[in-house]
């Protein structure tokens, strides 16, 4: 049986303090304020989880706090992160502020490196080890199958106190949970009373629509889940910055302006109206500016949007962001439900007739959670499951399987989880101008045949059997529920047998219908 401990804050849970100009603002209670003195309680061995939103403190705490405490003991702090140029940041910070004769910072990825050659132990002079951005280990395990190294020797490292932090925890700590560590919980949740309005869109083209009427005085950073997707924004908007991954495999890294990133990274903002880059910015780099107005995230996994929605730093209580989110429809939720499965189904297989059997089976199938690994006694090869890729992936099958119980299950997860009452549809606002703008053009005409097929293919009804609803009646619905102030009238006949000019009517007796719109 597992255990674990809970303390929790809710968002009521704030401190009223004054402003300069002598307003009472709202401020919220920190990492340091909710651990208190238990960190004195912290006993050798003990794993600590530490769940809390972006600006409330949970480095500082770990470079002030827990550094005093490592000082006064004589042991030292060994500060692990999934980022190079967060890496970078905190490494200038700790030298700035003198604690590099406690804090030692290393990147995950550089762990991980030293543990596939050979074995590997911290040394006993860290007595605490940070794991930093702990969603690390299960998010990435898709596309680097060495997390589990380094999550692996964390774990096992039993002598030491150890401490996993993030943003984004659900999923890792439901990990632990299965897994059955035993952990202490503290959890500051999240508060999102800075978004102004939550949007969703489905069509690219929509979006670049809309950032065309972004004002010039307002800013905008857009997280894509490519590099070659941020690249043709920042190309369409020339007043733009592009960052990508500096190491990845992507061609358009060439095309980085490094001394231009370094700037923002060095600033903590952008001079340019937009910023589009992937979500190596996702953790850990601070945008402090209150020009930047809009956040739009066309990324599919939750924790990575969220992340990637804690860049935008808030400076006070009038500090309010548009949100922008990519939605994912229910075909695509249905095909990344098929790809778990496939990568699931073949893991169970395993787990339930071992080796021998699943080779018989698989024998020509390449597995992306399933290696090879060489027995204790070296006599033979078997079959290993990496765990935290398989539970990542029936992680993700439980979610995706559960927001498809639900019509557009997935806009109103993202709706609940960052507290907002209500979402709009940016596709369904520029179709409805669209629209409009057609209308407006045929108010007051005769329609006849040709017209009348041209405005009933413009609304677009359709029944549930997919069917082009036709009747006047339901178009007329249609405007009535969709605030349309316009109406459609039917049978109408004309009974002008000439034309103004004198030439005969050719559409004498025919019935046409007529559009009106109404103030």
């Amino acid at each position: 049986m597992y255990r674990y401990y809970i303390c929790v804050l809710n968002s009521k849970d704030l401190i009223n303090y004054k402003e300069d100009n002598g307003l009472t603002r709202k401020k919220r209670l920190t990492v340091t304020d909710i651990i208190g003195n238990e960190v004195e309680q912290w006993k050798q061995g003990e794993i600590i989880t530490i769940e809390a939103g972006t600006g409330v403190g949970k480095s500082y705490f770990i470079k002030n706090t827990l550094y005093e405490k490592a000082k006064r003991e004589g042991t030292k702090i060994l500060f692990l992160l999934n980022r190079t140029r967060l890496s970078e940041q905190f490494q200038r910070e700790i030298e700035q502020d003198n604690k590099t004769d406690v804090i030692k910072i290393l990147l995950y990825q550089n762990v991980e490196d030293v543990v596939r050659k050979r074995n590997v132990v911290i040394s006993n002079e860290y007595q605490y080890i940070v794991s930093d951005e702990f969603h690390y280990f299960l998010t990435e395990s898709k596309f680097n199958n060495n997390t589990e190294d380094s999550f692996n020797l964390i774990i096992t490292e039993s002598g030491k106190t150890r401490i996993f932090m993030s943003a984004t925890a659900d999923g890792a700590i439901e990990y632990f949970r299965f897994k059955g560590i035993e952990h202490h919980s503290y959890n500051v949740p999240h508060d999102y009373s800075h978004i102004k309005e939550l949007i969703f869109y489905q069509n690219d083209k929509v979006l670049e629509k809309f950032l065309h009427t972004i004002p010039k005085n307002q800013k905008a950073v857009c997280f894509s889940k490519s590099a070659k997707k941020a690249f043709t924004l920042h190309n369409i908007f020339k007043d733009s910055l592009f960052v990508c991954s500096a190491s990845g495999t992507s061609r358009e890294k060439k095309y980085l302006d490094k001394e231009k990133i370094s700037q923002m990274l060095l600033k903590e903002k952008f001079e340019e109206k937009f910023l589009f880059t992937t979500s190596t910015l996702d953790n850990g780099v601070n945008l402090k500016d209150k020009q930047i107005k809009y956040v739009i995230v066309d990324i599919e996994d939750i924790d990575t949007l969220i992340q990637c929605l804690g860049r935008k730093r808030i400076a006070d209580n009038s500090d309010k962001v548009t949100v922008i989110i990519k939605n994912i429809s229910d075909k695509m939720i249905n095909k990344k439900l098929e790809d778990c499965e496939r990568i699931i189904d073949p893991a169970k297989y395993l787990m339930d007739n071992g080796s021998l059997e699943y080779v018989k089976k698989y024998r020509k199938y390449s597995s992306p959670v399933i290696y090879d690994t060489v027995t204790v006694d070296n006599d033979k090869v078997e079959k290993v499951i990496n765990e935290l890729r398989y539970f990542k992936e029936s992680y993700d099958k439980k979610f995706y399987e559960d927001i498809l119980q639900e019509e557009n299950g997935y806009m109103k997860h993202l709706q609940t989880k960052l507290q907002q009452n209500s979402y709009t549809i940016l596709d369904d606002t520029y179709e409805k101008a669209t629209l409009s703008d057609y209308l407006d053009s045929i108010v007051g005409k005769q329609l006849y045949k040709e017209e009348q097929e041209e405005l009933i293919k413009k609304v677009n009804i359709r029944d549930s059997r997919n069917r082009l609803q036709r009747g006047c009646r339901i178009i007329n619905e249609y405007f009535i529920e969709n605030n349309f102030p316009y109406s459609v009238k039917d049978k109408m006949k004309n009974n002008k047998r000439k034309l103004d000019n004198n030439e005969p009517n050719p559409n004498y007796t025919k019935t046409y219908w007529s559009l009106a719109k109404h103030n």
